[in-house]
């Protein structure tokens, strides 16, 4: 083999890991995290661990299935401050939002939040939440 081959052969061979290198490094940086583990890391803070929440400040996800009632109800939760400004991308925050209707409030929304869907919704948060909830007459 000359001399160029080979030197090019180990360039290829280089180049190939490196690549592979940098595939495996921009996963490591976006790594999927499960809906529970993002609840605990963007939720519980404010909503506690099992969603009680704090009143008068943050609600109680437990009581939220009722939402899913209406429309305007599901929209609504796509649209709080909490759930369009979270630091997710659209399917990671549908799979979170999905978990916590399932797991906290026991309440399996028909169909699941998609990516397109959140990121509709997200796109118009509501500015006074509290307002938008009583208009839904749902406590």
């Amino acid at each position: 083999m000359s001399r160029s081959i080979a030197s090019l052969s180990i360039l290829g061979i280089v180049l190939l890991c490196a690549i592979a290198g940098a595939d495996r490094a921009e996963s490591a940086a976006k790594p999927e995290r499960p809906a529970a583990e993002s609840f605990l890391l963007h939720c519980s803070g404010c909503h506690r661990a099992d969603g009680s929440g704090i009143p008068g400040f943050a609600p109680d996800l437990r009581a939220i299935g009722a939402l899913l009632d209406t429309q305007a109800g599901r929209r609504y939760l796509g649209r709080v401050p909490g759930v369009a400004q979270a630091p997710l991308d659209d399917a990671a925050l549908a799979a979170l939002l999905n978990w916590v209707l399932i797991e906290i409030a026991d309440r399996r929304p028909e169909p699941l939040y998609g990516a397109d869907e959140i990121g509709a919704l997200r796109a118009a948060p509501l500015r006074d939440p509290i307002a938008a909830r009583r208009a839904l007459a749902i406590r």
